[in-house]
């Protein structure tokens, strides 16, 4: 008997069912999943966009308020003394770039210490998904008028546009304000004489004689500057301190002055009018006035009628303070020297005679005294009014004395806080 054929195996092709299924399940799932993705970049792209434009907002609105002086109460208006601290909902429509809605609102804060008021704007939205979106800017606002911002563009010397009492810094704080736009200050050493400043620019405008001896300069008025002579002009002013040590000290040297005269002269061009000098010795006197004490420098042999009070503290302070107009070129520059003019004595380099020092310090750090403002041997292209241009004198034989730490007070409330000293004559 023949052995029986074996059976034929059938080999299954194609797939099954539920291969197929499966296969279509995990499809779906990753079409999902990258439609979700999508929607998410899609809502991220979005939320991005609305951020860049609520920073948008949010610094322009922060703009609008430092453009002005003061700061809304209201939508729309600038009054940054009516607002004291409170929340200020603006509505921002769209039409910006995204066709969202949003809302500002503005919170503002007084800061007294800073003179200033916090400002706070949030803007908030609702982005794609329904989902409260926001974000916050902070800044300061000064009750400053905005037109001082261009102040470092306009005063390359760092000062200040406004000094003391709102008028240029150029003009002496003692000088009474005429109420017209100019102040005016009876001259050092001249009784019957005052000079008069504009306000804005401090460049003296107009000198004025025949003054009545007995006025102060808090007793000026517009109608008492009647024989006055229009000029533009300049102030170079300061003090002239003795000290007979040894070594010299300048941070003592408050010693009783001796006669002395300053002089001015005009160089590099044809001035039309030279430079005019007046000098006077003073102390430093203080009283109280109202429940305020005042520091003043008065002429040296005042007494306390003169100011029309029963009495004043003597500090012992002495000095001689001195004033120069000086008068510009017609491009409104002037360079010139000053120089002390002895008075019974006499200036060298001996025992016998004294030597005049120069209150002198670098500034600007470029390792040479050249600037005006640093009290140069020679002025060059001065276009403002000067002032703290002291001296020292000391005994010939002795050294200038260098920086020290004490400050040295003087007159017009000038205070030197460098105590380098040069020599200037011989």
């Amino acid at each position: 008997m023949s052995p029986a054929a074996p059976t034929a195996i059938r080999r299954q092709r194609g797939t099954t069912l539920l291969e197929a299924l499966i296969a279509f399940l995990v499809l779906s799932l990753g079409i999902l999943t990258i439609g979700r993705v999508q929607t998410q970049l899609r809502l991220g792209s979005d939320i991005a966009r609305q951020r860049a434009e609520a920073v948008r907002l949010g610094q322009e609105e922060l703009e609008n308020l430092r453009a002005f002086s003061v700061v809304a109460a209201t939508a729309g208006a600038r009054s940054y003394a009516e607002i004291a601290g409170r929340s200020l909902p603006i509505d921002a429509d769209a039409g910006y770039a995204t066709n969202t809605r949003y809302r500002l609102t503005r919170a503002v804060q007084a800061a007294p210490s800073l003179g200033a008021k916090d400002v706070s704007v949030d803007v908030a939205w609702s982005d794609r998904s329904g989902q409260d979106q926001h974000i916050a800017l902070h800044s300061v606002v000064a009750a400053i008028d905005p037109k001082y911002a261009g102040a470092l563009a306009i005063t390359p010397t760092g000062r200040p546009v406004k000094g003391a009492f709102g008028r240029s810094p150029w003009i002496p704080l003692n000088a009474k304000n005429l109420g017209d736009g100019r102040s005016a200050a009876k001259r050092i050493g001249a009784p019957t004489s005052a000079l008069v400043f504009d306000n804005t620019s401090g460049l003296v405008t107009a000198t004025c004689s025949g003054l009545d001896p007995t006025l102060g300069t808090d007793d000026l008025t517009s109608s008492a500057l009647a024989d006055c002579e229009t000029v533009t002009a300049y102030i170079v002013s300061g003090i002239v301190r003795f000290s007979f040590a040894s070594p010299p000290d300048a941070a003592q040297a408050a010693g009783q002055p001796l006669p002395v005269g300053i002089q001015a002269a005009s160089t590099g061009g044809s001035y039309a009018i030279a430079p005019s000098c007046t000098s006077e010795p003073l102390k430093t006197v203080a009283y109280v006035v109202g429940g305020s004490r005042r520091v003043e420098a008065v002429p040296i042999d005042a007494a306390p009628a003169s100011l029309g009070l029963a009495g004043w503290t003597d500090s012992g302070d002495r000095y001689v303070g001195y004033q120069c107009v000086v008068y510009p070129l017609a491009n409104g520059l002037w360079s010139g020297d000053t120089s002390l003019v002895p008075a019974g004595w006499s200036i060298g380099a001996t025992s016998s005679a004294l030597r005049v020092c120069r209150f002198a310090a670098d500034l600007d750090g470029n390792g040479a005294v050249e600037a005006n403002i640093e009290h140069p041997a020679h002025y060059i292209g001065l276009s403002a009014s000067l002032a703290n241009q002291n001296f020292l004198v000391i005994t010939g034989s002795q050294v200038c004395p260098g920086g020290g730490t004490a400050p040295v007070t003087g007159v017009v409330g000038a205070i030197d806080p460098d105590l380098s000293t040069v020599q200037h004559q011989p």
